[in-house]
């Protein structure tokens, strides 16, 4: 899969939540992610659209972080 993953690496994300991030752990981050907003096994796109919205409200943000930091 990981569609969204290689967005935000290019995009700095992963380094602004202090997320190891690289080609070799792309498809366990997008696992972990998607199952973090709650939609594991959907496609990319609506996991990407909730992606984005955890990653512009600050508290969602945050649990984003502290739960890919587990």
């Amino acid at each position: 899969m990981s569609c969204f993953v290689h967005h935000m690496i290019r995009k700095g994300i992963f380094f602004e939540l202090g997320i190891f991030a690289s080609e070799e752990n792309a498809d366990d981050l997008e696992s972990k992610i998607a199952s973090i907003v709650g939609l594991s096994g959907h496609g990319c796109d609506e996991v990407w659209t909730e992606v984005s919205a955890w990653l512009e409200n600050k508290r969602l943000k945050e649990v984003l972080k502290q739960k890919l930091l587990e």
